[in-house]
């Protein structure tokens, strides 16, 4: 074999060590985005829980939730602020949820599945009432996404 066919051989080899390397990186590249999304997911579900656990575990809250989404005027000023710090902590989280979902590191059906939670909410008369006075601290495109919602 002259010099000239070692040559090719060896470009050859390394051009086919250049493919598989190449296969490999985006096999790896794939797995940790797909890590990455799932990382994204839970630690949102385990912040969604937390939201929900805090007036599972507390009777009161319980009460200022239920009665401040359908008549906040009947909340001492105490409760209300209590009502409204839950709805902005609510809000944050699915502003959350909507940066992730935008950037495609939360999957429809999460999105979904609050969204419609929080779609809920801001169909209570507290909720509208708490959006109209805090909307403007939210991102432009999620406050966008609540108004055009059609339940403002």
């Amino acid at each position: 074999m002259t010099f000239e066919e070692l040559g090719g051989v060896g470009e050859f080899v390394g051009a086919l060590a250049v493919v598989v390397s190449l296969i490999y990186v985006a096999r790896q590249v794939r797995e940790n985005s797909r890590s990455t999304r799932l990382a994204a997911t839970q630690a949102y579900m385990e912040s969604a829980q937390r939201i929900i656990e805090m007036p599972a575990a507390d009777r009161d809250l319980a009460r200022v939730i239920r009665v401040g989404g359908g008549d906040p005027d009947s909340l001492t000023e105490d409760e209300y602020a209590q009502f409204r710090y839950w709805m902005i902590l609510c809000l944050r989280s699915t502003e959350n949820l909507f940066i992730h979902h935008s950037s495609g590191m939360i999957d429809n059906e999460t999105w979904l599945a609050r969204s419609g939670v929080m779609l809920w909410a801001m169909e209570t008369t507290g909720g509208r009432r708490v959006w109209k006075d805090v909307s403007n601290r939210y991102r432009p495109d999620f406050q966008g996404w609540i108004n055009s919602s059609g339940k403002q």
